[in-house]
């Protein structure tokens, strides 16, 4: 390869790279090109990167959202949207859309927080109207009204967190003892706590405490009533006087005692089987009721929910088939309101158990 001498001329057999390209010329003498070389560079665009990367939702009703907020929000969506549109008939099938949702949604809350103020002063009312007074007389004067009594009941509560009213472990505590002495006075045999996380399950001694405590606050302390206090996964079990008859039986549940016993139960037998030491025969309905209700406890005649919905927080669904649900809407605090009421609905109710 020669190179001439000057700086403007290159050989032809010269490696051009990709992004060079050169221009033909005529051939000199020497068999050289003579050009000036012609840079081509290729330019990358860079992506454009999205800066709207928030997700959005839709207007919600429920009453934690501001309606101003949606109103605003709505608004902007609709500036947003309209932005460089030219078609005029375009701009206000927008607005008559965004218009009738606007409509629909102001109504929706209006009605839901005219339910709901009306719900808070019903029970606000009630608990006027049916207050205990830490009297099992007026208990039993009300309960007496009723033309039959559940003798097992169920309550779904919940833990409430320590910044909230009556929140926290003695919240709990409290709540469960206002519960037993309510059961007693009203002639209750069984009652079981469902809790999610089974927290109360820590504090057995500091319950039972908490519990007698209350009880003489209602019943005196000449006469006691005598209570049991266990959980199924657990072998303890507190009584105050074992020689004395129980007056109530005081069952404390939680998720573990549901789905994860029926699978636990379904594990055994299917052992049991392969290992043949349990004929497949009598694998029936009524051997999975009784190991059920050996290891969880007897299916409630009715479950008082605690909260402002329906929730049944993965409560042992075998023990439900019959049971009577009632809650209140828009409540989430364990009142004798409450729990009056869910026995008068009781008393009303119908149960068709069919085959």
């Amino acid at each position: 390869m020669s190179i001439g001498n000057t700086d403007e001329t290159v050989a032809t057999d010269a490696i051009v790279p990709d992004s060079i390209t050169a221009t033909a010329l005529p051939a000199n003498g020497d068999g050289l090109v003579s050009r000036k070389p012609t840079a081509r560079v290729q330019v990358v665009k860079p992506l454009e990167v999205s800066t709207d990367t928030a997700q959005k939702h839709p207007p919600n009703s429920l009453r934690n959202t501001g309606i101003v907020s949606v109103f605003f929000w709505l608004v902007d969506e609709l500036r947003r949207k309209s932005t460089g549109s030219t078609s005029t008939i375009n701009l206000f099938i927008t607005y008559f859309n965004h218009a009738i949702l606007l409509i629909i949604f102001f109504i929706i809350s209006i009605y839901k927080n005219y339910l709901y103020v009306r719900r808070r002063i019903h029970l606000k009312f009630l608990n006027l109207t049916y207050f205990p007074n830490k009297s099992p007389h007026i208990i039993r004067d009300d309960v007496n009204k009723l033309s039959r009594i559940p003798k097992r009941v169920s309550c779904i509560v919940n833990f409430k967190d320590e910044e909230e009213e009556n929140g926290g472990i003695d919240g709990l505590i409290n709540d469960i003892s206002e519960l037993t002495a309510w059961s007693v006075s009203a002639g209750i045999q069984e009652l079981s706590i469902y809790e999610y996380n089974g927290v109360i399950n820590d504090y057995y001694l500091e319950l039972n405490r908490y519990i007698n405590k209350n009880l003489k606050n209602y019943f005196g302390t000449e006469y006691v009533p005598n209570i049991s206090i266990k959980s199924p996964h657990s072998s303890k079990v507190l009584v105050n006087k074992p020689e004395k008859p129980i007056d109530l039986y005081v069952n404390l549940l939680s998720k573990v005692d549901g789905k994860p016993t029926i699978v636990e139960l379904t594990k055994t037998i299917s052992e049991l089987a392969i290992n043949r030491e349990l004929s497949v025969k009598d694998i029936t309905i009524d051997l999975i009721n009784d190991e059920l209700v050996e290891l969880v406890g007897s299916e409630p005649d009715l479950m008082i929910i605690f909260n402002p919905n329906l929730d049944l927080q993965d409560y042992p669904p075998w023990h439900i088939r019959l049971t009577e649900l009632y809650w209140e809407p828009d409540n989430k605090d364990i009142t004798y309101a409450v729990f009056i009421r869910a026995l008068q609905n009781y008393a009303k109710a119908k149960v068709n158990v069919g085959k």
